[in-house]
């Protein structure tokens, strides 16, 4: 039983409390869609003057500070002024470790909708944009530039929030020639090239990614070494590397379209007689545990799990479902590699 205070907290309100908990999802979004962080990034402000500033209700604004400080985003001090804490400060669009288009887009129409579908998405196994009768997620933002700009950038946040620790804990010292598949940006390739000056890369995903690719890129200093290629995973993927990466990718997918992506990537692998096993496979996903328990890790993961359902009709999978997978495709599991302290696992799949 959870405690507060040193008391023991009763399951009846642990499950209250587990189910207003829709309010601090949305008071995140709120937050950054109206630019709060950005505002107090200078130091305290009455919220009277943060409402002028967002273009808010000046009550509204106020309860909405209440909430964040319920949050820990913020604190309040004597003279009733509101102030980032460290956890809100990661909410600045301009800090370098940003959340802010991750909490847009967890909170934004494409997400937020498809989650009051969950009852519907349980029952008949079907994500929320077939059952609405809606373009499927990835199609309907190919058609809306700002969404999509969101999307992408919240990915970019992502990996950049995991990528010190997948490159601490996964030794690319032997690659040389490597492909981001569905890359987006190419923020995990241009962290992977700016640790090992040897290698060379290419980004592949969508043609409206190239921009932003290119930016990024070049920001990072790598843009010697790595270029952008436009194209669709489902029809091929370049060939010739010596490791090709997903990552975050094939969570979105159901198993069919999983297979798919795994045969491009396997066809697009060169055999070297110089090297038993050829080319390598790099699947950065988390790993399902086979049995679950109530920690915050496993949390994180069955909870990207449920979104999937909503969102793609993808799915996370269990280490036994990567492998069936994969070997369909003519690939096997070399080693899973964890990296600590996320939740993601680096799955090193070889050739047969």
């Amino acid at each position: 039983m959870s405690q507060q205070n040193g008391a023991e907290i009763p399951p009846r309100l642990q499950l209250t409390r587990l189910i207003l908990s829709l309010w601090a999802p949305q008071s995140i979004h709120t937050a950054a869609a109206l630019g709060i962080p950005d505002l107090l990034a200078n130091g305290p402000r009455g919220s009277d003057e943060l409402a002028r500033a967002a273009g808010a209700n000046p009550g509204a604004l106020y309860r909405l500070m209440r909430a964040l400080v319920a949050l820990e985003l913020c604190t309040q001090t004597e003279d009733g002024a509101f102030a980032l804490t460290p956890m809100g400060d990661l909410l600045r669009s301009d800090s370098p470790d940003s959340a802010r288009s991750w909490a847009l887009l967890m909170g934004g129409r494409y997400v937020w909708h498809g989650w009051e579908c969950l009852v519907d998405c349980v029952r008949t196994g079907q994500p929320a944009p077939k059952l609405l009768g809606e373009k499927e997620t990835f199609e309907a933002m190919a058609a809306d530039p700002e969404g999509a700009a969101i999307f992408y950038k919240a990915m970019l946040e992502v990996t950049r929030q995991a990528v010190e620790a997948i490159i601490k804990a996964y030794d690319f010292s032997g690659v040389r020639t490597m492909v981001d598949v569905g890359g987006g940006y190419g923020a995990l390739l241009a962290a992977i090239l700016a640790a090992y000056p040897e290698a060379r890369g290419k980004v592949f995903d969508l043609p409206h990614c190239q921009e932003g690719a290119t930016r990024l890129l070049a920001e990072s200093g790598v843009a010697g070494r790595a270029e952008f290629l436009a194209g669709s995973f489902f029809e091929s993927v370049p060939a010739g590397a010596d490791t090709y990466i997903l990552k975050s990718v094939i969570h979105d997918w159901d198993d069919e379209q999983s297979l798919t992506i795994f045969k491009k990537c396997r066809a697009a692998m060169p055999e070297r007689p110089e090297r038993k096993n050829g080319a390598r496979l790099l699947i950065i996903e988390p790993t399902v545990p086979e049995r679950v328990g109530s920690s915050s890790h496993d949390g994180v993961i069955v909870g990207s799990d449920l979104n999937m359902l909503v969102m793609t009709g993808g799915r996370e999978r269990t280490e036994a479902e990567f492998r069936a997978l994969l070997e369909t495709a003519g690939l096997r599991i070399e080693r899973i590699v964890l990296t600590p302290p996320t939740a993601f696992s680096v799955i090193e799949a070889l050739p047969v």
